[in-house]
């Protein structure tokens, strides 16, 4: 939500709003910073001081609540540096109702062909999709802001006619972004108490993460009583973290001085140790201490908030913290829960998580995670493939035998296939394609601005090309009114993200979150051929990565072999032939 905390009418609660900006939205009790560490560890000096009240910042993310992946297009980790708050722009545009459609829509990128499948596990080689064209020199921070605002009322414009009628509009003119898997009308969005309990779920992770890394020697010695702030802190390792901040307190408050110095604590020290499930769990205790036990609908919306929170914020954290995501889950005899951790058990890159989680997954009920794994077995990047039957036959699921023979009788699921449209046969492709998370915002989300929207819709404000990413500690930055886009309705939601490294970055950090989905496209018949030609093994007795994985868990659930083929396998395990 973008509200304003606390009294404005005096200097005091000037700086307690500040305050709880910086926090990132946090109403549970800081702990006391941990003991100074020698003064030869790399040194930060604090950021600059806001000069005008800033918004109190949303949550860090879209709704992705357990049952739908992660929103792609909003910033959440991995930012390079502080982000000062600036004074409020607003922008007036002049939008003729006369103006066709089409030019109203971004400029399309240039498409590079797809000259095939990826065969290959290499994610920078997979297709990348985006909402529009890069400019090629990136226009000063003042154009650059207004361009954005531009096309935000652009959207507003069209939006203004019917509900979601640009992103129909934009999807009936890019071949490109057809074949996404959008969401539209009610299912793209969230309300109510759902969302307002993501907001606060987000807020606790951010706390948790952000009370971790560094700690602050303050050039001076305070005396009692004390104030405490949070304060950004950039890590040897770039990584940005907030940090609880003590001063003396004065008449009225003030924020600490530019000569406190904040010391850096070891790259990733403490994020990649149990130190931060200690530290939420200890403030979800404090939350559920406030909330009513006998209020079951209000504490179903906190499980799943926290989930989703979680399956967001630490999708590109270190494999660490993810296997305490995985205890967590296994905590919570929830069916929500139970899907995560099939997500992680075929989507996550290291074997240990993926195994952490299919151990767990064990003793779970099979019906509320089979259709994942299934799913997985035909899903076109292999590699997702043969986690997922890894992942049957760890598990001992006999059940499944009849699913995998069923890939050994059809063909590679990146291959081309025909389907009927319009009364026609066309041919199509299921592709996994990648999107830039923090340059494709307008793809995922509508705009926020507070002529068109409810005050209870999450907003966040759109990255600006050229300026730093927010960092975690602020949530969002929140700028201008004209800049804002809606958390709680989104278009478009990815199945797993990952960190790529980006070329000629600056300011943003090099490494960027990259959210992959699968997208289906119609081919002509020479890029049909040409897929067909890639994928058909060229020696007699040659099998797909999809049916090397699928006879692998085969073999390991039965005991038995048999010729690599459905029919063999039917007949071996007398079993019948389906439909």
């Amino acid at each position: 939500m973008a509200s304003r905390r606390g009294s404005r009418g005096s200097v005091l609660g000037l700086i307690v709003a500040t305050g709880m900006v910086m926090a990132g939205h946090v109403v549970a009790q800081q702990p006391p910073p941990p003991a100074p560490i020698p003064s030869q560890e790399p040194q930060v000096t604090l950021p600059s001081i806001p000069t005008a009240p800033p918004v109190m910042p949303t949550g860090q993310a879209g709704p992705g609540f357990p049952g739908t992946p992660v929103p792609v297009g909003v910033p959440t980790t991995g930012f390079a540096q502080p982000v000062p708050m600036v004074q409020t722009q607003r922008f007036t545009f002049k939008i003729d109702p006369n103006t066709p459609i089409k030019d109203l829509l971004p400029t399309p990128p240039t498409v590079k062909p797809v000259t095939g499948p990826v065969l290959t596990d290499d994610l920078t080689k997979v297709p990348e999709a985006e909402f529009q064209a890069r400019t090629e020199k990136v226009a000063p921070n003042g154009k650059q802001t207004e361009q954005l605002a531009h096309q935000l009322a652009k959207i507003n414009h069209v939006n203004a006619k019917k509900t979601d009628a640009f992103m129909t509009a934009l999807l009936a003119n890019r071949e490109d972004l057809a074949g996404l898997p959008f969401a539209m009308g009610d299912d793209c969005r969230t309300a109510g108490e759902r969302t307002k309990q993501f907001t606060q779920a987000v807020a606790t992770v951010r706390q948790a993460l952000g009370s971790q890394n560094s700690i602050v020697t303050p050039a001076f010695a305070p005396p009692s009583p004390v104030t405490t702030f949070q304060v950004p802190v950039q890590q040897p390792n770039g990584v940005i973290t907030t940090v609880a901040v003590t001063q003396p307190q004065a008449t009225p408050p003030v924020m600490p001085s530019s000569n406190a110095v904040l010391v850096a604590a070891p790259p990733m020290a403490s994020v990649s140790n149990p130190s931060f499930w200690s530290q939420y769990a200890t403030l979800c205790e404090q939350e559920d201490a406030t909330r009513s036990r006998s209020d079951k609908v209000k504490s179903e919306h906190v499980t799943l908030a926290r989930i989703a929170a979680l399956m967001q914020m630490l999708a590109p954290e270190s494999p660490e913290l993810r296997l305490g995501l995985v205890k967590y889950l296994t905590a919570i005899p929830h069916v929500e829960a139970t899907k995560a951790l099939a997500r992680i058990a075929i989507f996550s890159p290291e074997d240990d998580v993926r195994n952490a989680a299919i151990d767990s997954l064990k003793v779970r009920r099979e019906k509320d995670y089979t259709d994942i794994l299934i799913k997985g077995l035909r899903y076109p990047w292999p590699a997702v493939a043969k986690r997922s039957a890894e992942a049957i036959a760890r598990m001992g699921r006999s059940d499944l035998i009849p699913e995998l023979v069923a890939v050994l009788a059809t063909d590679d699921p990146r291959m081309p296939t025909m389907k009927t449209e319009g009364g026609k046969q066309i041919t199509m492709v299921r592709e996994m394609v990648k999107v830039n998370h923090h340059r494709n915002c307008m793809m995922c989300h509508a705009p926020g601005s507070p002529e068109n929207v409810s005050s209870n819709a999450i907003t966040a404000e759109v990255p600006v090309q050229g300026q730093p990413l927010p960092l975690p500690s602020e949530g969002y930055r929140q700028s201008s009114p004209d800049l804002m886009l809606r958390i709680d309705v989104t278009y478009l939601r990815q199945d797993f993200s990952a960190m790529l490294a980006v070329g000629d970055a600056h300011p943003w950090p090099e490494l960027q979150r990259f959210d992959f989905l699968v997208r289906e496209r119609k081919l002509t018949s020479n890029e049909a051929d040409e897929y067909k030609v890639k994928l058909t093994p060229k020696e007699v007795g040659v099998l797909s990565p999809y049916h090397r994985a699928a006879l692998a868990a085969l073999r390991d659930l039965t005991g038995k072999d048999t010729t690599p083929t459905a029919e063999a396998w039917l007949k071996l395990l007398d079993l019948p032939t389906p439909p």
